[in-house]
């Protein structure tokens, strides 16, 4: 991963949430240059293909829960574009899954 999980300006949850991705994934995406400035929401990319990404946010989610929207470089119908509440096992799988890590 581009960045220090522990450094970035980010809520406590999605700044631990990267620390694990960073062992399982980091070396398949990045945090994107462009990610917003929100504390609740980190943005994602895969290293290779910019267009696939990955916006993990905190907003509107049962406290301990991520939700995980996808943007892929084309539309793939049948594939999940979005899940919510989920636990940090299950959010770390599916991005790892979606970076193909």
């Amino acid at each position: 991963m581009n960045a220090n999980p522990w450094a970035l300006p980010k809520d406590r949850a999605l700044r631990r949430l990267l620390v694990l991705l960073d062992a399982r994934a980091g070396k398949a995406c990045d945090v994107a240059p462009d990610d917003h400035a929100d504390p609740r929401i980190v943005t994602l990319r895969h290293r290779e293909l910019e267009r696939l990404r990955a916006h993990v946010c905190l907003h509107g989610q049962r406290p301990g829960t991520y939700g995980l929207y996808f943007e892929y470089p084309h539309p793939v119908p049948g594939i999940l574009e979005s899940e919510e509440n989920l636990p940090l096992p299950a959010a770390l799988a599916s991005l790892a899954l979606h970076f193909d890590a």
